[in-house]
């Protein structure tokens, strides 16, 4: 089975998230990268405010196309309540052409609408995983993950 791993991370905590998920599934993996920076303050407002308003920013152009995987494991993290407006972008182009789906998100609190809106543009996952930002800095994110990947099997 093709496993492609793809996430967006303004922060790094869901870089961690899907290294961890990439290596133990043996999977690719892509990066979304942002067509502008996203850094200090400004980045900080500009990321809520798109999440919030629903924008699709543009995003650099991806290496990887995800037709050609069995399955594509889509990360995010989550900014107020909604899904990373990059994230949004990249499922607003390649979404339905994904063949079978797993979802998985960082927050602070819980995953709010990321979830709905990540199947409203691709489809049903087949396993979803919300990580909290505490659980990133305790370790225990890795017990999570472990048991995301059985529940993919």
């Amino acid at each position: 089975m093709r496993i492609l791993v793809v996430f967006y991370s303004r922060t790094g905590n869901i870089r961690r998230v899907a290294e961890a998920i990439a290596e133990r599934l043996k999977a690719d993996m892509e990066e979304i990268r942002d067509a502008r920076s996203r850094s200090g303050m400004l980045g900080f407002l500009r990321s809520g405010y798109e999440a919030l308003a629903g924008k699709l920013p543009k995003i650099q152009q991806v290496s990887r196309s995800p037709s050609e995987y069995d399955l594509v494991l889509i990360g995010s993290p989550v900014w107020v309540g909604k899904l990373s407006s990059p994230m949004r972008s990249y499922l607003a182009l390649y979404g339905r052409s994904i063949k079978q789906t797993a979802f998985f998100c960082t927050c602070k609190s819980d995953e709010g609408r990321a979830f709905k809106e990540m199947e409203a543009l691709s489809k049903k996952p087949i396993a979803t995983l919300c990580i909290r930002e505490k659980e990133i800095k305790s370790g225990e994110y890795i017990r999570k993950i472990e048991e995301f990947i059985k529940s993919l099997t």
